[in-house]
């Protein structure tokens, strides 16, 4: 399902007319409409962020992120690998850091892959270590 798809399932389950959503949202209805009938391919970030207050979801579920329930919670919060190049494709095409896009995933060997994947794990830890207990780095 494609994200205009879920952005227009949400909003009738939560009975909101495409006019209210695009008055909260400030943009146009007929915005509103490309954006449900995935006309527009590419909404920015902010929108994306704004919808999920409006329509009271989260960024995964609107982008379409789920894992499979297994029956064992610690297992489902884990994606399992073979190896790292099955893994960094998988992560990158996630619908959310797909959304940020700018890579060709067919054109990097492992060595570039490798070094893209360690890039984003080094601004992971960047950004997380300020959310940490007191501020501390560790």
């Amino acid at each position: 399902m494609k994200i205009g798809e879920r952005i227009k399932e949400i909003r009738k389950k939560k009975g909101l007319s495409v006019e209210v959503v695009a008055e909260k949202l400030g943009v146009s209805v007929s915005t509103e409409y490309r954006y449900e009938n995935s006309s527009i391919t590419k909404i920015p970030i902010d929108v994306i962020d704004k919808l999920c207050k409006i329509l009271g979801t989260t960024t995964s579920e609107l982008m379409g992120n789920s894992l499979e329930n297994t029956g064992n919670a610690a297992e489902s919060s884990l994606l399992k690998y073979d190896n790292a190049a099955e893994a960094m494709t998988s992560i990158l095409k996630l619908p959310m850091l797909a959304a940020y896009g700018g890579y060709d995933l067919e054109s990097m060997d492992d060595e570039k892959m490798q070094e893209f994947a360690e890039e984003l794990l080094g601004q992971l830890r960047l950004v997380s270590y300020k959310y940490k207990e007191n501020g501390e780095k560790k």
